[in-house]
């Protein structure tokens, strides 16, 4: 049970450091680019560190200090990395961000300008994130990583982008498509909606995941990406081993929606179209929540694409 009073403090805080209430825009020329009956766009990169991730990096810090805990850790491909560091610096805290050697990581400076101290570990993702949780229980730091003891938190954090999408368009939208990573971001839009008995249906956007690979390939769980590779581009999505699997494949498959996914040329292609029609500098890896509508087979209904990246241009 998540304490009320952690739950108050948060929505006192989101206000109080501008995080969430993102906007909620009608993106018409890329409707008619995409032939999209009606798309709707929730712009998370009006978030201080330009993704959702300041959302659960908020509530994890916050659940910090109320248990007298002074310093967070958490793996990262940078940008929750970058969301951590911010609000540890925002609070008086000290965040540890654990990043795979091999990963380009390009927001390792910002982490390091706002005082975050990045730990660099040889080895893969999972290596990455079960150091940080050893380290996090040697030296008393608040384990932030997903699919950890306090992934609910997480999971609450993003059901407010559901409830923000909700009262923004005054009803649910038919489809929610959101870029999937570790699962926890579609997971907790999700459970958002039906907290409010709406139930839209999920797509799930990735390239080289496993649970989208497993949901596209008609199954209800995942599926190792044979081969993976894991680029600059598809860094935030990619992986065999996800924290919230079942969070990502529950939101999928019990919304009747599904899985597509989206290719590293795609998705730099959909962050240059969106950019194009819409001046939105958004993340590629984010672009594909808008791209993988146009591979379903109807898109005669309303849509709303969850995006992150760095805002309006200009």
């Amino acid at each position: 049970m998540i304490p009320l009073e952690l739950i108050r403090e948060f929505e006192m805080q989101m206000k109080a450091l501008r995080i969430g209430s993102t906007t909620l825009t009608r993106a018409q020329k890329l409707e008619k680019r995409l032939k999209i009956r009606r798309l709707l766009l929730k712009l998370e990169g009006e978030n201080p560190s330009g993704t959702h991730k300041d959302r659960v990096a908020l509530l994890h810090a916050l659940d910090a200090r109320a248990k007298g805990m002074t310093a967070l850790t958490a793996v990262s491909c940078g940008n929750y990395g970058a969301s951590l560091a911010h609000v540890a610096y925002k609070l008086d805290m000290k965040a540890y961000i654990y990043i795979p050697c091999d990963f380009a990581a390009p927001r390792r400076p910002e982490i390091e300008s706002m005082g975050g101290r990045v730990v660099s570990v040889e080895g893969d993702y999972e290596v990455a994130l079960r150091r940080s949780a050893d380290d996090a229980r040697a030296n008393r730091w608040y384990d932030a990583n997903p699919g950890s003891s306090n992934k609910e938190l997480g999971l609450l954090a993003y059901t407010y982008i559901a409830k923000e999408i909700a009262q923004a368009f005054g009803r649910q939208p038919d489809w929610v498509s959101v870029p999937v990573g570790n699962g926890s971001l579609i997971g907790g839009i999700w459970h958002g909606f039906r907290s409010m008995g709406m139930k839209p249906r999920m797509l799930g956007c990735s390239n080289n995941n496993s649970a989208v690979h497993g949901v596209a390939s008609g199954l209800k769980e995942k599926l190792d990406v044979p081969n993976l590779q894991i680029t600059e581009i598809n860094e935030p999505l990619a992986g065999n081993f996800l924290a919230d699997t079942d969070e990502a494949i529950g939101a999928m498959v019990e919304s009747n929606g599904t899985g597509i996914e989206v290719q590293d040329d795609e998705l730099v292609r959909a962050a240059e179209v969106i950019e194009e029609a819409e001046g939105l500098d958004v993340l590629p890896a984010s672009a594909g929540a808008v791209w993988g509508i146009t591979k379903l087979e109807s898109r005669n209904h309303v849509f709303v694409a969850v995006l992150t990246g760095r805002g309006h241009l200009g």
